[in-house]
């Protein structure tokens, strides 16, 4: 729903939480004692799916089982349009506001002193009962990422405990994709052994639990050995359906009514959306989707390893494309799950309550994830090195260390130097040098303190962190030793060679233990080397006489969001994603606004200055992407910058993750303060650097 729309309910929200605060008691549910529950055998099937999780969360968390009940139950569950609505219309809970909210659920204290769980629709209330087991303490990724949840003396919740909740996208699905070197290899060999199909209903059972726990409600399946898949049959539909989940094949079988004519959004692969919906097609009447990656195979290069798609940019183009109308459907393009964790749950988290993940912000998003999966205790630490590992790998990926590139199936797999003068590539070496102690020494805590949940953190933190550290020390001090530098200097080219093969050889050891834990469950799933591209390879050992490239001389750096002065429309303001862009500081400007960047230098004759701007490599919202540039008042410069999807451009933008646009300005006094103003001419326009220097010499020929 719109913004307004969200405003107008949470407003009802807040009423319906103070009325029901003035008349409920607490509740509690005390450790090793039955759990009583009313639900009504004639529930949907999903209904019954959720009782069943809850039913083993609660046996894990409380020792407790649960059992049905009547009138006295201390639980009682059930949808308005469902059987047990006479039930419900018993405990004095006032159920309006669930009134033309699909999928939405209450869960509230009575005054009584029990707990009703009730959803408009069936589905709603499944969410509701999932909802419970996250009062639990059990995450999403109990199973999936080996999160053990805590076993607690009781579960109390407080006097007046109300939560209503309603989904902002009506379609929120998961597409799984290139399930060869991961999911498929694993479920065939390690968890499923046996099963005739290509995956088959066991992995598909964990799927759709996942997808429940997370209020997924659509599934997309991967095309690859459909021929032989269990989730191309009747069957997996149906057992689909038992977890509230729609089932289909491609952007339309799936879809219910109108929607079904697949008015998408798509992103390019890399994260950038593609297309933004029209006037027109914002009137169509089974609205707007978007389809977008954090995995991606084909050119200019694969990601299908870390898991590294920013959570930023994510979030970014996300929020974009819903206020922009496309909050009817989202997909997301999730790889085989594995090592996508973090940005599963973010996708789903927007895609439920938008306005949430807003007002927390993806920083403390990512903290809270960890503390839920991992432990509190540590969360902020985690938190701060992730958000380092996903700022460093936007950067470069790990999967693009080598420079090499694919064209159609074709890889050209000769390596190459980075761009990157010799204080950069140090400088990033330094970084990564910290972060690997930072991560091992926090992982040797958890060890300590949190044996029960380290399975989580090596998953979830440290196997993607150090085997990305290790990933760029192989290609970092391979250009070093292959120009003849060494990178201590007790070092000499041999041992930083050396050094190569050994982070070569370490992210295999690493991938190893990820495949050893729990005993082997995850035997086969973590794949250092998909589609065994050039880049898994050890680096050769080959000589280059020619220079690194020489660091550049700047006369002033800047961030997008550290302007100095700025002329912005009201509300229609983005405020700056923190941890966005290269910078982690990049800004999006809005349409006909202005922002200026201030630096002081004194300069000892005329001359020009070159500006070189990095902005986002974002698409038109409308039909074109520009901006103007102008210095201490000089005539204003315009530019555009879109590149066409496969274009050459492209293929550099999305590798490097910035646009370069650069200006040559005259300078209209020497001393003193100098302005430099950008003004966006379109929606989309997101500054991440802008670098001063001065302008190149031009010579007639």
């Amino acid at each position: 729903m719109p913004r307004r729309i969200l405003k107008t309910f949470a407003t009802t929200l807040v009423m319906a939480m103070t009325a029901l605060t003035l008349q409920a008691s607490a509740f509690v549910l005390p450790a090793r004692q039955p759990v009583t529950a009313f639900i009504d055998e004639d529930e949907s099937s999903v209904v019954a799916t959720a009782v069943s999780l809850l039913e083993g969360d609660l046996s894990r968390v409380l020792q407790a089982p649960l059992s049905r009940a009547g009138r006295g139950a201390q639980i009682i569950i059930g949808s308005l349009n469902g059987p047990a609505a006479r039930q419900l219309s018993r405990t004095g809970v006032d159920f309006s506001n669930l009134a033309g909210h699909a999928q939405s659920f209450l869960v509230a204290t009575t005054a009584d002193g029990r707990l009703v769980v009730a959803g408009s629709d069936a589905v709603g209330t499944a969410y509701g009962i999932i909802h419970l087991t996250r009062l639990l303490g059990v995450t999403p990724w109990e199973w999936w990422a080996d999160a053990e949840p805590a076993v607690l003396p009781e579960l109390r919740l407080p006097e007046g405990y109300v939560s209503l909740q309603s989904p902002d996208v009506a379609y929120r699905g998961l597409r799984l994709s290139d399930i060869e070197w991961g999911l498929q290899p694993w479920a065939n060999a390690t968890y499923e052994p046996g099963t005739p199909f290509f995956v088959g209903p066991r992995t598909m059972q964990r799927v759709f639990e996942l997808m429940l726990r997370l209020r997924l409600n659509l599934f997309w399946p991967p095309t690859e050995g459909a021929a032989n898949a269990y989730f191309v049959s009747d069957e997996c539909k149906a057992q689909a359906a038992d977890y509230g989940i729609l089932f289909g094949h491609g952007p339309a079988q799936a879809l219910p009514d109108a929607m079904a004519q697949p008015l998408m959004c798509v992103d390019d692969g890399f994260g950038y959306i593609s297309h933004f919906p029209t006037p027109e097609e914002t009137a169509h009447a089974g609205g707007n989707g978007v389809y977008y990656h954090v995995s991606y195979r084909g050119e200019p290069h694969d990601y299908l390893w870390l898991g590294t798609a920013s959570p930023f940019l994510m979030y970014q183009q996300l929020s974009e494309a819903y206020y922009h109308g496309a909050y009817r459907l989202w997909v997301l393009d999730a790889g085989d799950i594995k090592p996508l964790e973090y940005q599963l749950q973010l996708f789903a988290d927007m895609g439920w309550d938008l306005a949430d993940v807003e007002q927390t912000t993806v920083a403390r998003h990512i903290e809270e994830f960890i503390a839920a999966n991992v432990s509190r205790d540590i969360a902020r630490l985690s938190s701060i090195y992730l958000k380092e590992h996903y700022h460093l790998s936007f950067q470069c990926k790990p999967e693009h260390l080598a420079g090499t590139r694919l064209n159609g199936s074709t890889e050209d797999g000769a390596v190459r130097d980075l761009p990157w003068g010799e204080r950069r590539i140090r400088h990033r070496l330094g970084r990564y040098d910290q972060l690997q102690r930072n991560v091992r020494w926090i992982a040797d805590s958890v060890r300590r303190v949190h044996p029960e949940r380290y399975y989580a953190f090596y998953q979830l933190v440290e196997y993607p962190i150090l085997a990305a550290a290790a990933q760029n020390d192989k290609y970092l001090m391979a250009q070093l030793a292959r120009h003849g530098r060494s990178y201590l200097r007790t070092d000499n080219v041999q041992s930083t060679w050396r050094r190569s093969d050994e982070a070569h050889n370490l992210v295999q050891t690493l991938t190893l233990q990820y495949n050893a834990l729990r005993g082997g469950k995850w035997q086969g799933y973590m794949n250092s080397n998909p589609r065994a591209l050039a880049v898994f390879q050890p680096v050769p050992h080959v000589n280059d006489a020619a220079p690194l490239p020489a660091d550049p001389s700047d006369i002033a750096v800047f961030y997008g969001a550290s302007y100095n002065a700025s002329s912005f429309a009201g509300s229609s303001v983005l405020d700056p994603v923190l941890g966005l862009g290269a910078s982690i500081r990049a800004m999006p400007v809005p349409k006909e606004c202005n922002v200026t960047y201030r630096f002081a230098h004194r300069f000892a004759q005329p001359q020009d200055l070159e500006v070189e701007l990095h902005l986002l490599p974002t698409h038109p919202i409308e039909a074109q992407q520009r901006f103007t540039i102008a210095l201490d008042g000089g005539e204003p410069q315009t530019f555009t910058y879109d590149a066409a999807v496969g274009s050459e451009v492209w293929r550099q933008n999305v590798t490097r993750n910035y646009a370069v646009v650069t200006a040559r300005l005259p300078l209209t006094r020497l001393d003193g303060d100098h302005d430099l103003i950008f003004t966006a001419l379109d929606d989309g326009v997101v500054i991440d650097e802008v670098f001063v220097r001065n302008a190149p010499a031009l010579f007639e020929r």
